[in-house]
């Protein structure tokens, strides 16, 4: 009789990912964390995951991202109130996290993210361009350590919520950005372009900072339209 020879599967990175946020995720609700609460070092959840620290670093990025949690330098990382889960678990009932409800939800996410954008301007202040710069900073630092979670983080859009000085607008943006990742961690399919997508960012940002309204709304609808692009199958999805 011949024996045939094993076959091995490579097992996909973002797999790996999935799972780490999922279980951290899990770990804040069944520790009954509270906001305020301090999660363990990043250290401590990888050796209990058994997974790279780096991992454990861009799947806090996600939660971040989510707004489930507040990374502070120096301090830790903090859970944070995430209340709007309620209203996302009511919206997607009956709906599945897939490519398909991508396409539909871009359309309010395009509106919400142009709408944000100008709320910001109006308080374009050194302190909240400060921010917004270092957002960037951490993008590009993502990029460079891992371009497939980089794709899952929002930090750059959410930090734009952060600043417009509209409560409903950023509880509404970080509704949408959780419905967004959750649908792009469940699809699972690799980015494509994202040293281009950071590039644009940068562009929105310039003209922005320089005070330049209409181009940086030029700049950002151009942006989103990429996504449109690729939720409509010529491009892999990306953020």
């Amino acid at each position: 009789m011949t024996k045939r020879a094993g076959h091995l599967v490579a097992i996909q990175r973002m797999d790996v990912f999935r799972e780490v946020l999922h279980q951290i995720d899990r770990y804040i609700e069944s520790s009954h964390l509270k906001p305020g609460d301090r999660l363990p070092s990043d250290r401590d959840l990888a050796a209990a995951l058994h997974v790279s620290r780096p991992l454990v670093r861009q799947a806090i990025k996600v939660l971040e991202s989510l707004g489930r949690v507040t990374a502070q330098q120096g301090s830790g990382t903090y859970v944070r109130d995430a209340s709007h889960r309620v209203a996302v678990t009511e919206l997607m009932r009956g709906l599945t996290f897939d490519r398909r409800l991508l396409r539909q939800v871009l359309p309010a996410r395009v509106a919400i993210e142009l709408e944000v954008l100008r709320g910001a301007f109006e308080r374009r202040t050194p302190a909240n361009l400060s921010l917004l710069r270092r957002a960037l900073e951490q993008r590009r630092q993502q990029l460079d350590d891992d371009v497939q979670e980089a794709t899952l983080d929002l930090t750059f859009e959410a930090t734009l919520g952060r600043v417009c000085g509209n409560e409903v607008l950023r509880r509404l943006q970080a509704l949408v950005h959780d419905v967004w990742l959750e649908a792009q961690i469940a699809e699972g399919a690799p980015p494509d372009g994202l040293s281009r997508l950071h590039r644009e960012h940068e562009e929105v940002f310039s003209a922005f900072s320089a005070g330049d309204l209409d181009e940086a709304l030029r700049r950002f609808r151009n942006h989103l339209s990429t996504l449109a692009d690729s939720h409509n199958g010529r491009t892999q999805p990306h953020a």
